[in-house]
């Protein structure tokens, strides 16, 4: 450094002042590009988003039943999501590729931006993990069938005393502020990018996978709400060059959920309203004896177009509730 220093000092007065002028630009360029990056590299950070106090619930009137083992588990009619993810694990942006069957994150250019380059990612590798390796999350458990049955996704439906909601539905979280005497939303409009994919994967009777169909269906809650303000469906493009994620018939849009202040306000109560599916949400059939395996992936969709930086350490409450009718089945298929 001391050479450089010299050498400048022998320099005319004019020479020095523009290196100087120059240094001063490049210094700026630079402080400019870290605060950037700074505002739009939150996804590389260990400060992201989770789902908390997600519930699992099945209405198991008609023969369905849930377990977290094949064999030897307990049978009910009833999962709660801690039992099977950890409530602490975090989310980083990715997105579903239905051709590659798997799904990709996304890289940023110097800007810290989401470009158009994705690298593909692995359950093994980068579900359920609270590292630098964690994208996404799985809830695997099996569903077995006493009668024959469809299975379908249930409405969300109006709360009772002291309960939430029942159904399926994402909101996001309401956390006290004593500061401001109300609630804020924690969820930050991460329940608006938001995705749930439900693979149904048929077994035999030693636990193997059957060689039919696997399905997989994409839940996309609060479909027609953007945390901007603006109102309306808006599709999410694929990574294949398709139109939407999956398939319409394998894609169940939601309307907006979502809660409000009670007047006057109170620390513990708020109003829920909740949104309503605008596909048929018929899942599959079983017959009596089956067994399925279910995997809930729970993940940030990137190519949302509320996949945004606000997201940062946000919180959402949901439920994800499976019903069954009695019905002449015949084996594992998707339901048109």
């Amino acid at each position: 450094m001391e050479p450089i220093l010299e050498e400048l000092r022998k320099q005319p007065n004019s020479k020095r002042g523009k290196k100087r002028i120059a240094l001063y630009f490049y210094m700026v360029l630079i402080l400019l590009l870290l605060s950037t990056v700074a505002s739009y590299t939150w996804f590389s950070l260990t400060r992201r988003p989770t789902v908390s106090q997600m519930a699992l619930y099945i209405a198991a009137h008609s023969g369905l039943e849930f377990s977290k083992e094949f064999e030897g588990g307990e049978w009910s009619n009833q999962l709660a999501y801690p039992d099977l993810v950890s409530e602490t694990t975090p989310l980083r942006p990715v997105t579903w590729s239905e051709k590659n069957q798997s799904f990709f994150a996304a890289t940023y250019g110097i800007d810290g931006r989401i470009t158009d380059r994705w690298w593909p990612l692995s359950d093994e590798r980068n579900a359920n993990r609270d590292d630098y390796d964690g994208y996404y999350c799985i809830a695997s458990f099996y569903a077995r069938a006493g009668d024959d049955v469809t299975v379908f996704l249930a409405e969300a439906a109006e709360p009772t005393a002291g309960v939430n909601g029942v159904g399926t539905y994402l909101v996001g979280k309401p956390q006290w502020s004593e500061s401001e005497v109300r609630h804020l939303n924690i969820g930050r409009g991460a329940e608006n990018a938001m995705r749930v994919g439900i693979e149904i994967t048929p077994l035999d009777e030693s636990g193997r996978r059957l060689e039919e169909t696997q399905l997989f269906y994409i839940y996309e809650p609060n479909c027609d709400t953007h945390i901007d303000g603006s109102i309306g469906y808006v599709a999410t493009p694929s990574i294949d060059g398709e139109e939407s994620l999956v398939p319409a018939e394998r894609l169940l849009p939601q309307t907006v959920s979502s809660w409000v202040e009670t007047d006057p306000v109170e620390r513990g109560v708020q109003f829920y309203t909740y949104g309503k599916f605008t596909a048929p949400v018929e899942l599959f059939t079983m017959k009596t004896g089956e067994k399925v395996q279910i995997r809930l992936y729970f993940w940030l969709e990137g190519q949302d177009v509320d996949c945004t930086n606000a997201l940062i350490e946000s919180q959402i409450l949901a439920n994800i509730q499976f019903v069954s009718v009695g019905e002449g089945g015949s084996g594992l298929v998707p339901v048109s």
